[in-house]
């Protein structure tokens, strides 16, 4: 299934803030990058936490993927980078 266009942007905005150069999404580097800059970034839809750490994962968790998974379970893999 192809991403849609709104699915997509906050890849590219990780691309362009991890330096890049022309933008494009690279799901793989683009996650590498993440992963090597510190950023904690929400593994279903890209939103990229700008605080510290994840700080706003539960509310992020529960409003927009608490149909994916109850926020009680995701929260323990995604702390621990186990999350698939």
């Amino acid at each position: 299934m192809e991403k849609t266009k709104s699915q997509r942007e906050p890849f590219k905005e990780v691309a362009r803030e991890i330096g890049a150069e022309d933008g494009e999404e690279r799901p793989n580097e683009t996650l590498r990058g993440i992963a090597q800059s510190e950023k904690k970034v929400c593994p279903e839809c890209g939103h990229i936490f700008k605080g510290n750490g994840w700080d706003g994962i539960d509310a992020h968790w529960r409003s927009k993927h608490q149909d994916v998974m109850p926020y009680e379970e995701a929260w323990p893999l995604l702390r621990d980078g186990n999350y698939v």
